[in-house]
């Protein structure tokens, strides 16, 4: 994968989570953290730096090449315990939409995030920048099946809070506690019905009724919110 950005790059080596396979410096640009740290840099003019991606990103003159030493897997959760909260993305597919979601779980102590193999946006360069480090912060885990997941889940202890306009419940109502999953659904389309069938709860985020819509990103950084405050009072 190839991430850019100068806090980008910073994170991802303070956290020790990833093999760095090449750096790229543009030639102006003078980062002694990394020239100090690596023997191999490819140092490019402007055009060439540009060059490396498909379309205009704000790189800061400094993109890194870079593989996880170990892929978090969905069987990591059997052994958690205590106060752990994770979320379950379905069918989020813009990477901007999913690198916020990232930032905001990482500002709010969530352990990790679910995406679908095929239906979701893959975490890339746009989504680590957007994530602006937190990618460091919060495991991803990659599934075939959300609904399968979610079964997985609840043998490992996890309560699973669907988010939607339909909820029965405010988020806010409920005492949350222990290990958590809450689930996210794409823009328009929601949740899909498996998913909703197999929470255990159905809630939602308590808004003014003249205008109740709320971008995916932000309903997860209030839904973050809300549960990380929960579980501080409550410790």
């Amino acid at each position: 994968m190839k991430i850019y950005g100068l806090h980008t790059c910073q994170e991802a080596i303070r956290s020790n989570r990833y093999r760095v396979n090449r750096v790229y410096l543009m030639k102006n640009k003078k980062y002694p953290e990394f020239i100090n740290k690596f023997n191999s840099i490819t140092y490019l003019d402007k055009k060439q730096f540009d060059e490396l991606f498909e379309y205009p990103v704000v790189h800061q003159g400094i993109a890194m090449e870079v593989e996880l030493y170990n892929t978090p897997v969905l069987g990591d959760l059997k052994n958690v315990d205590g106060n752990y909260t994770i979320a379950m993305l379905d069918n989020i597919t813009d990477p901007h939409n999913l690198g916020a979601i990232i930032r905001s779980a990482a500002v709010f102590g969530i352990k990790g995030i679910i995406i679908h193999d095929r239906s979701s946006c893959k975490v890339s360069g746009v989504v680590a920048k957007t994530a602006s480090g937190g990618l460091e912060y919060v495991s991803i885990y990659t599934v075939s099946n959300l609904s399968n997941a979610i079964r997985d889940l609840k043998k490992y202890g996890f309560w699973i809070y669907a988010l939607c306009e339909s909820g029965d419940k405010y988020l806010h109502e409920l005492k949350i506690t222990g290990k958590t999953c809450l689930i996210f659904g794409a823009e328009g389309n929601g949740i899909r019905r498996l998913q909703k069938e197999n929470a255990d709860f159905l809630v939602k985020i308590q808004t003014i009724n003249k205008f109740s819509t709320l971008n995916v990103s932000n309903a997860a950084a209030v839904a973050f919110y809300e549960v990380a405050r929960q579980m501080i009072n409550n410790e």
